[in-house]
């Protein structure tokens, strides 16, 4: 017989759907509240939006403007309100408009821009997917008038002179009465116009867009005498016009590096500080050589190894090895160089390096053509033999050489400046819109952000840092564009009183290596060949006048005379024939 209820599984299956109906509720209804909640805010805005129109519909023409506006009144420009606890933030901007239907600006019937006003009220929100946003036209009730007044225009372009679009742009000037303080966007072709604006010198602007450079003019004083471009004036019936350019921002970087350079590693075999491993080997007085044995002859074979050489992970290749040794009649030394295979060491197959497995007896070894991947290692093995056991060979010194690089040079200060001027000083200096000392970090290195389209050099003061730009890739000056990713590394070499860096180019721009620099006069001739980045170095000079050839297969030769005196850049174009 079943008794009454429900059993445990029936439970949680009950209870799992009443779930399921009441969360679907409860979701419906949240999103009830947040609709109501939407549709309150913008009931709130559109009250808020009305109430500041009819103000301004409700007022005398002159008396429709802005505190600190282009057009003069007493409306705030923006103000703060809370309503129903609703922070809502109200602007209304005011501006006249010179209608076309009388003709526009100097081709106006009556000669007055400043036809009618036009107001707009935004009202804004947190949350909100768009403003609310009111329009009016407010018209005179006869003709036209503006004391008084001039036109201001105003064009935003960016660096391909393409107009920019939704600039902002602050407008102040404190000599006007009230004074001029107010924001405005440009329109799709980049271009403000504003009739009726009260004649005044002191029209300071500001053009500035999120991800955009920055654009402004600049008053005179004492250190900017002649500012370019200088504050507008408006005079009254007169347009005064402007143009401004901005574009988006790029990065720099600026790394520093001691160049690739020439290592030597040698044993004099003074001591046994740079040997690894040997066998039967005495050193003493600087040489190595088979040891005696207690019946006072000679071991009649041996061999000694040097520590691990390389393992550096700039190693650009490896140089040469050699060695000096005495071997009387009846000895022998003979040489090989190692690197691990697996988990031990075994001689440079003659695939690599013909001979190296036999051993070679003749100074010195050519190993430029060992792959530094393949190799990044090495050992020096000497192998000593005696078929005279009275007499012993004896090596007196074996080095090998490489080159490395470059590796970071920290903390150098740099100058940088661009090429754009903003005015000249007192003695007629021009002023570089942007012009700064800094420094690379401890990693020898430092990133630049927001960094305005221009064309930037970079100096070092030899003396103050200790060096000179023997190399910059790219060739300065660098035209930065917009919108772009850049580095720039500097190689830098112990500084001299005189120097020269050439840099060679072809007729299109491109740097041209492997191009053939030579520098000479009586008593000093040098030549050398131009690196990747297309530029060769010259260090230390005499102070004076040099002749310079340059030339490369393929192209013209340059011939020139040049005066040298401190750190002198001279760039050379080559024509291909």
């Amino acid at each position: 017989m079943r008794r009454g209820g429900f059993s445990l599984i029936e439970t949680l299956i009950g209870t799992a759907l009443m779930l399921v109906v009441f969360v679907s509720i409860f979701g419906v209804f949240n999103m009830g509240i947040k609709i109501v909640g939407k549709s309150k805010a913008k009931a709130g805005a559109i009250a808020l939006a009305t109430e500041r129109m009819e103000l301004i519909r409700n007022l005398p023409y002159k008396d429709v403007g802005t505190a600190g506006g282009l057009v003069p009144g007493n409306i705030p420009q923006t103000e703060s309100i809370v309503l129903n606890g609703i922070n809502y933030t109200r602007s209304v901007f005011v501006q006249y408009v010179d209608d076309p239907k009388d003709g526009l600006d100097a081709n106006d019937e009556n000669g007055v821009t400043a036809d009618y006003k036009i107001a707009r009220v935004e009202v804004n929100w947190p949350g909100a997917a768009s403003p609310v946003i009111f329009v009016s036209n407010i018209i005179p009730k006869g003709i036209e008038t503006v004391a008084g007044g001039g036109t201001l225009k105003l064009n935003v372009f960016d660096a391909s002179a393409l107009p920019v679009a939704s600039a902002q742009v602050h407008i102040e000037n404190p000599n006007t009465d009230p004074p001029v303080s107010t924001d405005v966007f440009t329109n799709s072709q980049g271009k403000l116009i504003f009739p009726g604006v009260a004649t005044s010198s002191g029209y300071e602007i500001t053009v500035t867009k999120d991800g955009y450079s920055a654009a402004q003019t600049y008053g005179a004083d004492s250190y900017n005498v002649n500012p370019d471009p200088g504050h507008l004036t408006i005079l009254e019936g007169k347009t005064t016009e402007a143009s401004f350019v901005i574009d988006k921002l790029s990065v720099k970087t600026i790394r520093t590096w001691k160049p690739v350079g020439g290592f030597t590693w040698y044993d004099y075999f003074d001591d046994w500080n740079k040997v690894s491993t040997s066998s039967n080997i005495s050193i003493s007085g600087g040489r190595a050589a088979l040891a005696e044995q207690a019946t006072s002859s000679y071991f009649s074979s041996g061999f000694l190894m040097s520590l691990d050489l390389g393992g550096i992970s700039n190693l650009v290749n490896w140089g040469e090895f050699s060695w000096n040794d005495n071997e009387p009649a009846s000895t022998t030394i003979k040489y090989q160089v190692m690197h691990y295979q697996g988990s031990g060491l075994e001689p440079v197959p003659d695939s690599d390096l013909p001979g190296n497995e036999a051993g070679f007896e003749n100074s010195p070894i050519d190993l430029t053509g060992l792959s530094t991947s393949t190799y990044p290692t090495l050992r020096l093995m000497a192998d000593f033999s005696t078929d005279n056991t009275s007499s012993t060979p004896a090596l007196l010194d074996w080095k090998i050489t490489w080159n490395a690089g470059p590796d970071p040079l920290p903390n150098i200060p740099f100058h940088m400046r661009g090429e754009k001027t903003i005015g000249t000083d007192a003695s007629g200096d021009a002023i570089y819109k942007y012009s700064k000392d800094l420094s690379t970090g401890a990693g020898g290195q430092l990133g630049i952000n927001n960094l305005e389209f221009d064309v930037y050099n970079i100096s070092i003061d030899g003396i103050s840092t200790g060096y000179d730009i023997s190399e910059s890739c790219p060739f300065q000056p660098v035209n930065i564009l917009p919108d772009t990713t850049n580095t720039t590394d500097l190689y830098l070499v112990p500084h001299a009183d005189n120097t020269l860096l050439v840099g060679v180019e072809t007729g299109s721009g491109g740097m041209l290596e492997d191009a053939n620099v030579r520098l000479y006069k009586t008593g000093y001739n040098e030549s050398k060949t131009a690196s990747a980045c297309g530029q060769a170095f010259f260090t230390p000079l005499s102070s004076g006048s040099y002749s310079m050839e340059v030339s490369k297969n393929g192209y013209e030769t340059s011939t020139s005379t040049l005066s040298i005196s401190g750190q002198k850049t001279l760039e050379v174009i080559l024509n291909e024939l």
